[in-house]
């Protein structure tokens, strides 16, 4: 076609379009921008049928959904009749899980309304039951992988994470899942579920959040032999060349997202979990929820008995039964408050008694780790708990052994024949694991024990009293810790952040709670105690000198809540505002392209 003529065609068409009807606006036209579908049905941003009819026809996606519109209520609703008609736990965990693949804030709506029947799923104890099938379970991307293999390239790795605003950072090694040993690759599952509390209780936005595992490899021989294992087959990584690559991970985060980036231990054993909280909390913005938080949450619990009992913590006889991170981390904390009361260092140690798999922790004993050497007794060697329990007389016993129905009637009776209000915390998870039942606690004390637990177990009812046993569990600690932390861009989290969590979490139960035997909170009520914790601790580091937020907020609280994750779908369009009419030149058949008295060159 002649240039002139295609050019009269040209022309033609366009007055044709623009004297066309502007009413029939049905029309398909070659330039209509469209929004990838992808991108609209992405988990972050899909509203399934909250999406309005403008909303559907707008982002293009207007029949890809039936008619009907849902309000987010109402899909909570359909959320809960589908949770609920799944007939096991782990049917209920995998539900959840693809459901965060759809709708992620949806999901954590329902996880924020339901937090008493979804815990026990998400986290303690069904979640340590998806990591011993975590291979079969696995669906796709959940967080990073960062192999002994990839020792020299972490960096690269992390890189690899699409989300570019990370602010905390949950790791694991796998070795110590809960009580369930060594899972490797599998402990992926433990890491995005203490996240997604973060989320869920304290309100901090997904985005902003990475689980990762470093997969070091397993002895986990079960594992090893397991064709739906999806970790590195190869034995565990030690010494030098595990604590290299530690190194690198942690050299990685701060050059990858900034050195305000939170970094949360979670479940290494306890010789690493130790070693590498001492090498680095005072060296990078980082704690270890086993060691740390678990002591948060059980020296709450201790002060709370303190409260019910009138009487004080140093003048308790308490035998930790188990020497690991938990128990020493409590042990730890306990040691600090105490020395915060300028109490002689040697009367501290003095009511304090460890037991571990060999007996109780006494001088003739050659196998005493350095962080139980201060509760080392001057006594005769006593092999079984039960003898302890007689020997000692303690009024508070706290199991953190994974050793189911360690606490025998036995040694239950005998609490309750020298304690009138005897206090006993079985810390283990999951719930199978626990050293005894609240049925077994409550009735072998004929109902007066101060019983808490790790996971949660349901109400008993002794001599026609309802007894609700207290969850003394982590998930009451680290999300606002970590909420606090993140808030004020923390330095690095000293112990007296655990102090101030724990003084926070032990003044949070009514006195009404308190007198009927329940020294924790309700599951109902985290989400007030994160807020609460975070602004503590919060106003800790900002009093401290340890934020890097500048200028200091007047308000800590309005500055914390101001930056917390919406749990309600927002307009998925942008709202237009109105713009004048501006002036406009019109074109001349004069007009000289370019000016004659201007010239240009190329």
């Amino acid at each position: 076609m002649a240039f002139s003529k295609f050019y009269f065609a040209v022309q033609q068409r366009l007055h044709l379009s623009q004297s066309q009807n502007t009413a029939n606006k049905s029309r398909h036209h070659h330039d209509i921008v469209r929004p990838p579908v992808t991108t609209v049905l992405d988990a972050k941003n899909n509203k399934g049928l909250n999406f309005t009819i403008e909303e559907r026809q707008s982002l293009q996606v207007h029949g890809l959904f039936p008619a009907a519109f849902r309000t987010m209520q109402e899909q909570v609703f359909a959320v809960a009749a589908n949770f609920h008609a799944r007939a096991t736990k782990i049917g209920r965990y995998r539900y959840l899980r693809s459901l965060r693949k759809r709708h992620e804030r949806l999901y954590f709506r329902f996880l924020s309304e339901h937090l008493e029947d979804v815990l026990p799923v998400i986290y303690t104890p069904t979640v340590g039951v998806a990591c011993t099938i975590f291979g079969m379970i696995y669906r796709g991307p959940m967080g990073l992988y960062v192999t002994k293999n990839d020792r020299g390239h972490v960096a690269e790795v992390l890189r690899n994470w699409p989300e570019p605003d990370i602010k905390a950072v949950c790791v694991t090694d796998g070795e110590r899942i809960l009580g369930l040993g060594d899972l490797g690759a599998n402990g992926m599952g433990i890491t995005v579920g203490k996240l997604e509390l973060y989320t869920a209780l304290s309100c901090v936005p997904p985005h902003h959040l990475l689980p990762v595992c470093l997969d070091v490899g397993t002895n986990n021989e079960e594992l090893l032999a397991d064709p739906m294992y999806i970790g590195t087959r190869d034995k565990r990584l030690r010494g030098k060349k595990y604590d290299e690559l530690v190194d690198e991970f942690m050299q990685a985060v701060v050059q990858t997202w900034g050195r305000r980036t939170l970094i949360h231990f979670e479940d290494f054993a306890t010789p690493n979990a130790f070693k590498l909280i001492e090498r680095y909390q005072h060296k990078y913005c980082c704690f270890n929820d086993d060691i740390q938080g678990t002591a948060a949450v059980g020296l709450a619990g201790l002060l709370a008995v303190e409260r019910v009992t009138k009487k004080k913590l140093d003048k308790h006889v308490i035998v930790f039964a188990g020497a690991g991170s938990a128990a020493m981390g409590v042990a730890g904390l306990l040691v600090k408050e105490l020395k915060s009361r300028k109490l002689d260092e040697k009367q501290i140690a003095k009511n304090i008694y460890v037991f571990d798999q060999n007996g109780l922790i006494v001088k003739s004993r050659t196998d005493v780790a350095p962080p139980i050497q201060p509760y080392v007794k001057d006594m005769p060697h006593i092999k079984a708990l039960d003898e302890v329990v007689e020997k000692v007389k303690p009024s508070i016993l706290i199991g953190a052994t994974s050793m189911t129905g360690l606490f025998s009637e036995k040694i239950l009776r005998c609490m309750a024949a020298n304690n009138e209000r005897p206090a006993i915390f079985a810390f283990s998870n999951p719930t199978s694991k626990a050293e005894c039942t609240a049925e077994q606690a409550y009735n072998f004390t004929e109902g007066r024990a101060l019983f808490s637990a790790g996971s949660p177990f349901p109400p008993v009812t002794v001599n026609g009293k309802r007894l609700t046993p207290g969850q003394a569990n982590n998930c009451f600690a680290f999300p606002g810790i970590g909420l606090g932390a993140m808030a004020a861009y923390a330095k690095t989290i000293p112990d007296e952040i655990f102090l101030v969590a724990a003084h926070t979490l032990a003044g949070y139960p009514e006195e009404e709670a308190m007198a009927s035997g329940r020294i924790y909170p309700k599951a109902t009520e985290a989400k007030d105690v994160a807020l609460t914790i975070a602004v503590a601790v919060a106003q800790y580091l900002f009093d401290n000198d340890l934020a890097q937020v500048y200028p200091v907020p007047e308000n800590v609280c309005e500055f914390i809540v101001a930056n917390l994750y919406e749990l309600c779908n927002g307009d998925s369009l942008v709202v237009p505002w109105k713009y004048p009419d501006l002036p406009t030149v019109p074109f001349t058949e004069g007009y000289n392209i370019p000016p004659k008295d201007i010239k240009i060159s190329f």
